[in-house]
């Protein structure tokens, strides 16, 4: 039986690990100067970034699963002229520590740890962009502590349909026993790893310099029984025991305001689950779908995504009064 998976995508194969030329305004961006600092939860170090002054309005950025805070440095300078901008590395993930067993509390204690070690409240209710897996957690974080939020914006994050009696439950512990992990490949070179980064789910992205920048502040340099070699940051067990599940009123009683931002490609666009959330939102969330873009949509078009991001912020959440 023929096999119709589509091949893996590797959107930087060609270059074999040399960098690609940037625009301007990236290069800016990534060499923009930010506060870097860590925050102790539960006994794993809690690694983040910070631009902008303190005492301005708090905004905060969720990197996706398997991915690191400086997805978004490409991205934060662009709002820090207006906000005390934060983007960190969710544990098991990026720079921070590693745990034994990873849970939605211990990462929404994450968010909130945060969101106090950087200054966002300073000013008021920080607002949270999440994407993805970002996305879950921030809505976890509405969940639990809305009610400290200014609102909360959800980046292409799956949502599934809710249950009538369960709610929402994104993702359910296979088994209470532990789970055997593979440990992550040691590269002998660094070119490696860069030339086999791809996206999931599977997409093109035409923005090489992104994808090389993410790609390359993704690994590390580590020393294992065939000597030194590259891995990826990321714990593999991470997600093994993971539990994601919220109340069935989320979307009906939110305790923020929410937005959402797809991409209109994405490969969570056009189910029962999508279909769902924009009936139970309707007339109480904008939804907005990025034309032409799949999931990882700020790395397919990085100047329309700030900029839409921008121009979401500066209309929403609708304040109402002096």
């Amino acid at each position: 039986m023929a096999d119709d998976k589509p091949a893996p995508i590797r959107p930087i194969a060609h270059l074999n690990g040399e960098k690609p030329s940037a625009p301007d305004w990236f290069t800016a961006a990534v060499t923009t100067p930010s506060e870097e600092a860590s925050v102790n939860v539960s006994g794993a170090d809690i690694r983040y970034s910070a631009w902008g002054e303190k005492g301005r309005p708090g905004l905060l950025f969720i990197h996706g699963g398997r991915a690191h805070r400086n997805w978004w440095r490409p991205f934060a300078p662009f709002f820090a002229k207006q906000y005390r901008v934060a983007a960190f590395d969710i544990s098991g993930m990026g720079d921070s520590g590693w745990r034994d067993q990873y849970s939605l509390d211990l990462t929404t204690n994450e968010l909130f740890a945060v969101i106090e070690a950087a200054g966002l409240e300073a000013a008021g209710r920080p607002l949270v962009v999440g994407h993805s897996f970002g996305g879950w957690i921030t809505l976890a974080a509405v969940e639990r502590g809305g009610e400290r939020l200014g609102g909360a914006v959800i980046v292409d994050s799956p949502i599934s349909k809710p249950d009538p009696d369960e709610g929402y439950t994104i993702v359910r512990k296979k088994t209470d026993e532990p789970i055997a992990v593979r440990p992550s490949r040691i590269y002998s070179t660094i070119e490696e790893p860069i030339s086999r980064f791809r996206f999931l789910p599977n997409q093109p992205c035409d923005q090489h310099y992104l994808v090389d920048f993410i790609a390359r502040q993704g690994l590390k340099q580590v020393t294992g029984e065939t000597g030194a070699g590259w891995t990826w940051k990321f714990d593999p067990g991470h997600g093994a025991n993971f539990d994601i599940h919220f109340e069935r009123d989320l979307f009906l009683a939110a305790r923020c305001p929410l937005a959402f931002i797809y991409g209109e490609q994405s490969f969570f666009v056009g189910g029962d689950g999508f279909k769902a959330l924009k009936q139970q939102t309707d007339g109480r969330a904008p939804i907005i779908e990025m034309p032409g873009v799949h999931h990882h949509l700020m790395m397919e078009e990085p100047i329309a995504f700030i900029s839409t991001l921008q121009t979401l912020l500066k209309c929403w959440p609708v304040r109402v009064g002096v």
